[in-house]
């Protein structure tokens, strides 16, 4: 369960928070909303979360996305630009990334009718000459879900 962020961003409104969506065409889960409202971002404690199906038992999360700051790979709006420019598969088309595990895997909202708000994952290793949704992994039904999921990894002395 998610305890600590470190990093956040400065605090945003949810007049910024509607003038994104409106400008991107989409609608993002109020308890997305209410965690931008509270924290825009940051890394967070613990961040080891599990991924069942995957050839790996779990993976971190690095960082979530902020509405705005300095550094552009960590904003949400480069991050969903970059998004729409490099995956065109439909398996795609409603997925909305808010933040990424270290090695640049995106971790997404699922904005379509049937999973709208899901947590889904995406494996890039297996991505870099196609891009499929047998690399997408469902992770939580929603963000409420997702942040209780996190855990802190244990040694492996």
């Amino acid at each position: 369960m998610l305890k600590t962020i470190a990093n956040a961003g400065r605090q945003v409104s949810e007049a910024e928070i509607r003038a994104f969506e409106k400008k991107n065409a989409v609608s993002l889960p109020r308890g997305y909303i209410e965690f931008l409202l509270n924290n825009n971002g940051g890394m967070p404690s613990p961040d080891e979360f599990p991924l069942v199906g995957h050839r790996e038992d779990a993976a971190d999360l690095q960082v979530f996305y902020r509405l705005d700051d300095g550094i552009e790979v960590s904003q949400l709006q480069y991050n969903f630009d970059f998004h729409r420019e490099h995956f065109d598969d439909p398996a795609f088309l409603n997925l909305f990334p808010f933040a990424t595990d270290s090695f640049g895997d995106p971790i997404c909202f699922d904005l379509s009718e049937e999973r709208y708000g899901a947590v889904v994952f995406i494996d890039l290793v297996p991505m870099w000459k196609d891009h499929s949704e047998k690399d997408l992994y469902v992770i939580a039904g929603s963000f409420t879900e997702f942040l209780e999921m996190l855990y802190e990894p244990e040694d492996d002395d």
